[in-house]
């Protein structure tokens, strides 16, 4: 399954490889493309679902955007 993360507190390179860190992290995750401000992913559902999605972003110090499509297929 494909996700697309909005993620706020993004700025600059550290960011990005922050954030594709902790999605790399996470068991069943294929990470596709970490850019300022958006993650793409792949993941096997039968593994992980969304929500770890999230919550690796903001362990890692980030916020994944709520509602209008802060996360979507």
């Amino acid at each position: 399954m494909q996700k697309t993360l909005k993620i706020d507190g993004m700025s600059c390179q550290h960011c990005v490889r922050a954030v594709e860190q902790a999605l790399q992290a996470v068991a069943g995750v294929t990470v596709k493309r970490v850019g300022i401000g958006v993650a793409e992913v792949e993941y096997d559902p039968a593994q992980v679902d969304a929500q770890a999605l999230v919550d690796a972003v903001e362990e890692a110090g980030y916020t994944v955007e709520e509602g209008r499509g802060g996360v979507s297929n």
